[in-house]
């Protein structure tokens, strides 16, 4: 999945080998694909009451792009659907020109042909799409005649990388179309997702440790700001801003430091006592 090419299809020089942190990428505030278990809500309410940043600019994200060592993987997922950015596509290349490794995350909404060429001609670690199912967890009205044709036109594509999820059973009109060794089948995970639809586990008490090290894993917001990880909806954990810290600044300011201490035991909110990959 993270193998490297000598050099990208349009003769860049390929990322640089990850040291396994990420910096994921949260476009926009707010997302209309309406996934049952994701908290989006919680997210937009909190967000819209620091910042009345509905899209991540692109000017924004270069800035903090240029704080952001090579070395870490750039990942187009977040809290909400990459593409509803209309920058989302300029965006990769950008970071993919910057030497950084490219992770995709997308349901494909908001995407469109033209996207899907200038994205063929870049190099990736994982192009992963995750497929409407059957109506259980998505709004398959979104499955119109275009969603279709762009999925078939994805598949025809060379990407080696690409893979696919869905939550449940596929929608009916995806069932032909997506090639079957390449689907993930999974399930929505307890932690930063809706308890109403997963349930809660019963939070660790103590010292615990994050096996996925998703503590450099962090998401970066449409104002800069960046959060713990991919299930800090709530913006509980704020580490920093990249539109004004560097990035190894994230890791050693007040915010990281107490998370830290907090994951060896010391008393105190942590949202990592509730999340599914903690133990």
């Amino acid at each position: 999945m993270d193998s490297l090419h000598p050099m990208s299809s349009q003769g860049l020089p390929s990322p640089v080998i990850s040291d396994g942190r990420v910096l994921e990428i949260t476009t926009t505030t707010g997302c209309f694909v309406g996934c049952t278990y994701c908290p989006q809500n919680k997210f937009a309410v909190r967000q819209r009451a620091v910042s009345h940043a509905r899209h991540l600019r692109l000017e924004d994200f270069k800035k903090c792009l240029a704080r952001v060592p090579a070395a870490v993987d750039i990942s187009f997922s977040g809290y909400s659907e990459p593409w509803l950015n209309p920058d989302c596509t300029e965006m990769v290349e950008h970071a993919h020109a910057s030497g950084h490794g490219i992770r995709i995350s997308t349901t494909l909404v908001g995407m469109n042909e033209r996207d899907l060429r200038r994205l063929q001609a870049l190099d990736f670690r994982v192009f992963l799409v995750h497929v409407f199912d059957d109506g259980t967890y998505m709004d398959g009205g979104l499955v119109g005649r275009h969603y279709i044709d762009l999925m078939r036109q994805l598949i025809d594509t060379d990407i080696s990388s690409l893979l696919f999820i869905v939550m449940g059973e596929i929608h009916p009109d995806l069932v032909e179309i997506v090639p079957y060794k390449a689907l993930i089948r999974s399930r929505p995970l307890r932690g930063g997702v809706n308890p109403e639809i997963v349930g809660t586990r019963q939070p660790i008490a103590g010292a615990l440790t994050c096996p996925d090290e998703r503590q450099h894993r962090n998401v970066l917001l449409p104002n800069g700001d960046v959060t713990l990880c991919c299930m800090d909806f709530e913006r509980r954990h704020v580490l920093g801003n990249l539109l004004r810290d560097s990035y190894t600044d994230l890791f050693e300011g007040p915010a990281f430091c107490e998370i830290a201490e907090r994951m060896n035991g010391k008393d105190g909110f942590l949202a990592c006592r509730m999340c599914e990959f903690a133990n």
